[in-house]
């Protein structure tokens, strides 16, 4: 039986697993924009439903199954190190497919880290072979990580136009260029405040995004 039977919402469910886990808590709030930021995204293509929904707020689930010392590494990670991060889209794909029997909204989770030039992870999709869901949330992840949540490396984040223009140089290499066009106009149009007042206050972040 699928857990949407369970649970009304993605952020139900989400609240439900995270509670008793340090990891998930840790990125609750990162996991909770690139959500928002992926619904206005894929209505405005057309692709939205509620598996895209679950996929990206649990798009990181597959973190509860890494070492916190790795995912929360204040230098660069080493070659092991970046091959165990990059497993979690696989752990996560698990996740959802096996324990919480959403194979498709799994789909989407796996996929959001491969790359329209087939360089990305875990399987080399490129192009149009990974799911518009899984560009879509990888998309969304990518501005998110470089404008508010950058807890490794000791990067500094960028501002929102910045964060822009890495995405427009990064489009049909890293990025399906069509869909970061669309991302950018929706970005412009929400003009989006400092991130210091929304990025972990839910109630301001739910009226940011009160036009999903």
């Amino acid at each position: 039986m699928k857990s949407s039977v369970y649970f009304s919402t993605a952020e139900e469910l989400f609240n439900k697993i995270s509670q008793d886990n340090e990891v998930l808590r840790t990125f609750k709030y990162h996991s909770l924009r690139v959500m928002h930021f992926s619904v206005l995204l894929a209505k405005e293509v057309g692709c939205y439903d509620d598996d895209l929904r679950y996929a990206a707020l649990l798009h990181d689930i597959g973190k509860i199954g890494l070492s916190k010392d790795i995912l929360l590494k204040p230098t660069k990670l080493d070659e092991l190190e970046y091959q165990i991060i990059q497993a979690h889209s696989v752990i996560g794909n698990n996740i959802l497919r096996k324990t919480l029997d959403m194979p498709r909204a799994a789909i989407f989770v796996r996929d959001h880290h491969e790359r329209w030039d087939g360089e990305g992870y875990p399987r080399g999709l490129k192009n149009e072979e990974t799911s518009i869901q899984g560009r879509i949330i990888g998309i969304c992840d990518a501005f998110d990580t470089m404008t508010i949540d950058r807890r490794n490396y000791n990067r500094r984040t960028l501002t929102y136009h910045d964060a822009i223009q890495e995405l427009e140089r990064c489009s049909w290499s890293q990025f399906d260029g069509e869909l970061v066009d669309v991302f950018i106009n929706l970005i412009n149009h929400l003009n989006l405040p400092s991130h210091e007042t929304w990025a972990e206050d839910e109630m301001r972040m739910n009226d940011i995004f009160k036009t999903e």
